[in-house]
């Protein structure tokens, strides 16, 4: 079975989204659209996401801004993730991955914008490793982005002992973990048997959609060396990719 479909950050390449994409179609089955900053990617046109992005032979999915205004209220916060959903729902994203707010916010989001929770992907972060929404996690059946960078940086094991966890995990962040604030090529990542059987338990749950594995690096030449060394691993371990 192909459990894990490659997939690449758009800003894994200094250019514009558009520019990226098309640099990537061909090379990975998948784009992560790295929407980081709020109100700059509200300001896209179709310079920054051009139409034909459509039409390369690429799956997308979006990662929401860092910056979503929570500050603001979950009106605020729900009207700009909307917006941006918006922006990018010509290329039809499988998946919308969003670092959690507070468990409050995150039901007042999803009791404001019910048809989000079909695509909500709820990632473990610095200072939110997902226990405290993980009631709401199984109340609105949303899926898990598993970031195995913050896990072994941030000491957030114990998230693998939610219920059902490795069942709700729709994407992982792959990647050496960030001990300086940077991402670091997979090379670096500092339990090898750790990231195995994370993957193992994800491929034993997986349902018949492959599982989107994207190496968060954002320069060419570290994901062209993470692709490497997560390619020997996974021979090793028995682990296969879908086109």
């Amino acid at each position: 079975m192909n459990v894990f479909r490659r997939a690449a950050p758009s800003c894994v390449y200094p250019l514009p989204v558009g520019s990226a994409c098309a640099r990537l179609a061909g090379v990975v089955p998948e784009v992560a659209l790295m929407f980081l900053e709020t109100e700059a990617c509200l300001a896209y046109g179709e310079e920054d996401l051009p139409p034909d992005l459509a039409t390369l032979p690429l799956r997308y999915h979006v990662h929401l801004p860092l910056d979503v205004p929570w500050e603001r209220g979950v009106e605020a916060a729900g009207a700009a993730i909307e917006a941006l959903v918006h922006k990018a729902a010509f290329v039809s994203p499988h998946a919308l991955v969003l670092h959690p707010p507070s468990p409050d916010q995150l039901e007042g989001l999803l009791e404001r914008s019910p048809k989000l929770a079909a695509s909500l992907v709820l990632e473990n972060v610095p200072g939110a490793d997902l226990a405290a929404v993980w009631p709401l996690i199984e109340a609105y059946n949303l899926g898990v982005c598993l970031d195995v960078g913050h896990l072994v940086t941030y000491g957030q094991h114990r998230i693998l002992d939610l219920p059902g966890f490795f069942s709700r995990v729709r994407l992982l962040h792959v990647y050496g973990g960030e001990p300086s604030g940077r991402h670091l090529p997979l090379g670096a990542f500092p339990d090898p048997e750790l990231l195995r059987q994370m993957l193992c338990a994800t491929a034993a749950c997986a349902a018949a959609t492959p599982v989107s594995l994207v190496l968060e690096v954002f320069s060419w030449s570290h994901w062209e060396a993470s692709m490497t060394t997560l390619s020997q691993w996974a021979q090793a371990w028995g682990l296969s990719w879908s086109s």
